[in-house]
């Protein structure tokens, strides 16, 4: 699959939902990139709004793109997958769909992909803080060209709590071979998804070059505007999933820091349930059940770490726990006035 003066293609999945303030940006970013061998393709996961009317429109101009329906809307992860099957370039991209790409997002990936043989090649990214892309904030690491045995030894920590390589599956280019490799499966949740994802091709990728030019443009949304009731039993299951994978490999060194990243999902938990108004009931009734069922000892047994919030959890003090977080939803409740007050006078400035 060459064109393009005879560079390969490069595919581009785009799973989307009820975006459409935002998907016509990603696409015109994609469409209009230097490197011009793509195909885009967008999986349409039963967006009810504008979205589709909107791909539609771009999908009639630009061959290089094409539409997939969802029958009913089954989650990112599932969209996504239904993506790869249809892939036919001999590398992979994806995008979510209110991000955008710089203009030479493509063409830097691929260059370092060519010149390292790399199998997957991260770049840095730019949050985007604000939603008329004002605010921006770049994140960009040293370049690093990593290969086995060190790749595994020293960064597979990453998936588990410690932050040395993206867990994302956005800012990144991929050998379509490490798929084939690997006999992946959409684990159906809702956060986390792309973590699992990479977490599993990870074991099979040779070398890993992260370059530091920006290639992404990510709108960061913060301070979350809702409740999301999924998140904390999705992250207890990725929890479970992490330990199974962490005794596959014999990755010791994984477990102190998959407990502690745990503990601190608890906490954020018990800190949402405060922001988001729910009954002292509910909050009391949750943090009994996961007592009961040794869950919270589990994750704090043989480990050591010294916040406030794993103290009390460690010690059983639950009333000092409660009284934290909900200090600290506070804390959120005030930020958030802060931030859309801010927000609100960038429209006049």
């Amino acid at each position: 699959n060459s064109g393009g003066g005879g560079k390969p293609l490069i595919s581009v999945i785009v799973p989307f939902y009820n975006v459409d303030r935002y998907i016509e940006k990603c696409i015109c970013s994609i469409l209009r990139q230097s490197y011009e061998n793509i195909e885009l393709i967008l999986v349409n996961d039963a967006s009810t709004d504008n979205s589709l009317n909107i791909c539609r429109k771009y999908a009639r101009k630009d061959t290089r793109m094409r539409i997939i329906e969802q029958p009913k809307n089954l989650g990112v992860d599932k969209a996504r997958f239904r993506g790869l099957e249809t892939v036919t370039g001999e590398y992979i991209m994806f995008v979510d769909s209110d991000d955008y790409l710089p203009l030479n997002a493509v063409s830097i990936l691929y260059q370092e992909i060519l010149s390292s043989g790399a199998d997957i090649v991260e770049g840095g990214m730019c949050r985007v803080l604000d939603s008329w892309g004002l605010i921006k904030k770049k994140r960009v690491c040293e370049r690093l060209e990593i290969e086995q045995p060190a790749l595994f030894q020293d960064y597979f920590i990453s998936f588990f709590g410690i932050n040395k390589l993206g867990v994302n599956l956005w800012g990144k280019l991929y050998k379509k071979g490490l798929f084939d490799k690997v006999k992946l499966k959409p684990s159906g949740m809702k956060m986390g998804e792309d973590l699992l994802m990479n977490m599993y091709l990870f074991p099979f990728v040779n070398k890993y070059v992260v370059t530091n030019h920006c290639v992404y443009c990510y709108r960061y949304g913060g301070l979350t505007s809702r409740f999301n009731p999924t998140l904390y039993s999705d992250l207890k299951k990725q929890y479970y999933i992490k330990m199974d994978m962490l005794a596959e490999y014999d990755y010791r060194k994984g477990i102190r820091s998959t407990k502690i990243e745990m503990c601190n999902i608890f906490c954020s938990h018990l800190i949402q349930m405060y922001r988001f108004n729910k009954s002292e009931q509910e909050i009391n009734l949750f943090v009994k059940e996961e007592k009961q069922s040794g869950f919270l000892d589990e994750i704090t047994n043989e480990v050591e770490y010294h916040t406030n919030s794993f103290l009390f959890l460690k010690n059983g003090d639950i009333d000092n726990l409660l009284e934290y977080c909900r200090e600290m939803a506070e804390r959120k409740k005030l930020l958030r006035t802060i931030f859309r007050w801010v927000s609100s006078l960038l429209r006049f400035v």
